[in-house]
């Protein structure tokens, strides 16, 4: 059964050619031990992930109901687009491979000036911005200092990859969805944007803690749906996890910090004239930790989802050929408080590669000063859902501060897992 439930439309100016208002329906079928709350239509949400979020709604530790955000497609374990409350246990694929993947963004003070800053002005930006900033595969040639990698993880296996791994790839990019923009707010004035996350270090601390999961529900003889092997706060491993977790956080914050700090630079900005690191708008879309809500402290997943607490601001990215948004949460408590963290792929990589031809590709990134490769075709604008609807479809959830229309993206080849 599905009750529909109409919010009252609430649109920004920023945002006024969006049209329409949020739907949230609520799914409850036979065997399910919570409802699912969504704000995309069932009918729209692709039958991988419907199954994925049957799964979630079933497990034996789920909260008072799965919540999905209008971007939502197929992840691992989890659908990508979900947030997943528990009680007493932590869910290690409900956070995904790359813990605390997420956005920074900073306005600089700076107008756009198109006719001054044209293609030749952003190709010699984003030269300097490449020289500073790793991206793909590549990495560091010296190891970075930074305090976080004195951090003793409790994953003890997995101490030597600070100095092997995360030194060399603090505050480096990556490839998949990943992203450094340059983008003009409605005003003209020049923003700053960041998508990137805890790289590979992140990775392995994700499946060690998936593999422990998995090795302890069948000690435990627990009966959980597939990909959702639990941790029992009960357990010391579970305390583990939320600690190497929360190492990772802090790890993908200080990579985000430092590449905006390059990119400020290429501009000839110090990150002082802007306010600094205080000034910079972090948010991430993959995590998780304790809060209360509705008087019952549960463990919430967010994947591929961002915190929007009411007046928290938040950041919605669209793909590299249509806008982003600079967000106010409305602490819908529905959503516990959450909303989408981007536009969401329509298209697996596989499928985009296929589908997608460079001239589309070009011709979708018309307007910018973006150079397409086909190294990340299947990150195109055509593989993306239209943000301007997927927004549409959360007005209860948050209201738009600021509309950023992309002017130059860089990017790593495109070589990722989904999540």
């Amino acid at each position: 059964m599905r009750r529909p439930y109409n919010s009252p439309c609430r649109l920004s100016p920023a945002v006024g050619r969006l049209r329409g208002c949020a739907m949230m329906e609520t799914i409850e079928e036979p065997g399910l031990r919570a409802p699912i709350k969504t704000w995309l239509p069932p009918a729209e949400i692709e039958a991988g992930a419907l199954t994925q979020l049957r799964h979630a709604a079933s497990h034996p530790d789920v909260g008072p109901h799965v919540a999905v955000m209008p971007d939502c497609h197929v992840g691992f374990g989890v659908t990508i687009g979900c947030v997943f409350p528990t009680v007493d246990a932590v869910v290690p694929t409900a956070v995904g491979v790359d813990i605390a993947c997420g956005m920074c963004a900073v306005p600089t003070g700076r107008e756009y000036r198109p006719k001054r800053m044209d293609g030749r002005y952003w190709d010699r930006w984003a030269e300097r911005v490449r020289t500073a900033v790793p991206t793909g595969f590549g990495v560091h040639r010296a190891r970075q200092r930074w305090r976080g990698l004195d951090t003793q993880l409790k994953a003890r296996h997995l101490q030597p990859l600070m100095a092997e791994k995360a030194a060399v790839q603090l505050g480096t990019l990556g490839g998949g969805n990943h992203f450094l923009e340059a983008q003009a707010d409605e005003d003209n004035q020049l923003w700053l944007m960041v998508h990137s996350g805890s790289r590979h270090t992140g990775l392995r601390i994700a499946d060690h803690y998936t593999a422990e999961a998995r090795s302890l529900a069948g000690r435990r003889g627990a009966d959980v749906p597939p990909e959702l092997w639990s941790l029992p706060l009960d357990e010391q491993v579970a305390h583990d996890y939320l600690h190497d977790m929360g190492w990772a956080t802090e790890f993908a914050l200080e990579s985000r910090y430092r590449m905006l700090e390059v990119m400020l630079a290429a501009l000839e900005i110090d990150a002082d004239e802007v306010g600094g690191r205080d000034a910079f708008l972090n948010i991430h879309h993959n995590f998780a930790r304790l809060e209360e809500h509705g008087g019952t402290e549960l463990v919430v997943h967010r994947k591929g989802a961002t915190s929007a607490r009411e007046g928290e601001l938040g950041i919605i990215p669209g793909s590299m050929g249509s806008p982003s948004y600079i967000v106010r949460g409305r602490g819908n408590p529905d959503s516990f408080a959450s909303c989408s963290h981007g536009a969401g792929r329509r298209m697996g990589r596989n499928q985009a590669r296929k589908a997608i031809t460079e001239a589309a590709f070009k011709a979708a990134l018309t307007g910018t000063h973006t150079r397409p490769s086909k190294g990340y075709l299947d990150e195109a604008p055509q593989a993306y859902k239209d943000v301007t609807e997927v927004l549409a479809r959360q007005t209860d959830l948050v209201d738009v501060v600021h509309t950023l229309r992309p002017i130059v993206t860089i990017k790593g080849d495109s070589r990722a897992k989904e999540d």
